[in-house]
């Protein structure tokens, strides 16, 4: 298992384990969504990652204690064995057991220190990861959010922001943007004045755009073959391109830490 992997184990559990310790008062009733305010779901983005992070790295740091007491007692052990002087008149094979055991301890000291970097590691990345989602959370304020977008194809929204259900695994997963049902090759508009950032296939989404907007991004995906160049402003409704076939996604990101942070477009839609 990678570190990439093991670092993202450690955060799925710590999440668990702060979700099995919450109180047990249930939640309030959730907003509607023409009531949920873009900033407030940005603030409570980034409380969900700082809380998560708190408990990962206090969960790391203590894991890191731990094998610093257990190789301090290996190191002990090590040092009598590697300096324990070999009797006058071994015979070989008395000879050979205290090179085995010699060659054991070094192994252990090795192996502890590479699983003591390992977690030093992790610890850093994390302390980053906090410094970097502490900083996003003063920037909430002073970002400028749309207060309004068009939906970038006619039709009905097939395909929600936000957790759901897979219907085979029965994990929860998240949606990061909505899908709109729409007419077999509908066109697509812009949702807001942008300047084409990129354009072109897009993994899982067949061909999209990405229009940047100042402070935030959108994501127009599954799109047909695309013709405009990086760089091109569009106005708010300018075509875009033709659904590939009859689904049109949107997502919206804001740009705050690595990457943005997704936002609901569908309280943003024109009514």
């Amino acid at each position: 298992m990678s570190r990439a992997s093991r670092l993202h184990v450690a955060l799925l559990s710590a999440l668990a384990i702060a979700a099995s310790t919450s109180s047990a008062a249930p939640p309030p009733a959730p907003k509607p969504k023409s009531m949920i305010d873009p900033r407030d779901a940005l603030a409570n983005q980034i409380a969900a990652e700082q809380a998560t992070l708190a408990t990962t790295l206090a969960t790391v740091h203590d894991k890191l204690q731990t094998a610093d007491h257990v190789r301090v007692h290996r190191l002990h052990a090590a040092i009598r064995v590697l300096h324990a002087p070999l009797a006058e008149g071994a015979t070989a094979d008395e000879r050979m057991a205290v090179a085995r055991r010699r060659a054991a301890a070094r192994l252990l000291l090795e192996r502890d220190a590479s699983e003591r970097s390992l977690l030093a590691d992790e610890t850093a990345h994390l302390e980053t990861a906090r410094v970097a989602t502490a900083d996003a959370a003063t920037k909430i304020a002073a970002i400028a959010l749309p207060d309004q977008l068009i939906a970038p194809a006619k039709g009905s929204i097939a395909r929600h922001f936000g957790e759901y259900q897979h219907e085979r695994s029965k994990a929860t997963l998240s949606r990061r943007g909505v899908d709109l049902e729409v007419d077999d090759h509908a066109p697509a508009v812009a949702p807001a004045d942008g300047i084409v950032r990129y354009a072109g296939p897009i993994r899982g989404l067949d061909h999209g755009i990405i229009l940047d907007h100042g402070d935030y991004l959108t994501v127009i995906a599954k799109l047909g073959e695309l013709t405009l160049p990086i760089g091109t402003h569009v106005a708010r409704g300018d075509r875009l391109g033709r659904a590939a076939h009859h689904r049109v996604y949107l997502e919206v990101r804001a740009k705050i830490g690595p990457g943005g942070l997704p936002i609901d477009p569908e309280p943003l839609f024109a009514r």
